[in-house]
């Protein structure tokens, strides 16, 4: 599951065709099938077959929970090992989104890839205790 999937639009108490929950998930169809090979319930003792709201609701929530985790302060998410790292060296950019916000990019100290964190501008003080922070203005 590669983007995060909304299932407000989903009724968990009505059967959705493989077409119909795609347009209802924003995903095309045959995602949808992928997911009955990886644990999505199917009624499929007929043809076409139907898929439970609930059901559908239940496993996207199990696949985003499984995907989600909690890093300590001293820990940044790695865009390529696909897990939370520490920065090379303990140095790190923030970079400004906004007034009160930014996020602060590294180096990962596992395989060099791209590291990042976004945090608020008040926590600057506490994470400059653990690392060291070189300021970017972007303009």
């Amino acid at each position: 599951m590669a983007k995060r999937v909304s299932t407000r639009k989903i009724k968990k108490h009505r059967l959705y065709s493989y077409d119909e929950a795609g347009d209802a998930l924003g995903v095309a169809p045959h995602t949808v099938r992928a997911w009955r090979a990886n644990g999505l319930e199917v009624m499929a003792a007929t043809k076409p077959h139907y898929i439970l709201g609930a059901e559908l609701i239940r496993y996207i929530a199990e696949k985003q929970v499984e995907r989600s985790f909690t890093m300590a302060l001293d820990q940044m998410y790695c865009l390529r090992c696909k897990a939370p790292r520490k920065p090379l060296w303990g140095m790190v950019d923030y970079i400004p989104n906004s007034d009160t916000k930014g996020r602060l990019t590294g180096l990962c100290d596992a395989c060099e890839g791209g590291l990042q964190r976004f945090v608020g501008k008040g926590d600057l003080v506490k994470l400059g205790q653990i690392y060291e922070i070189a300021s970017k203005d972007v303009s």
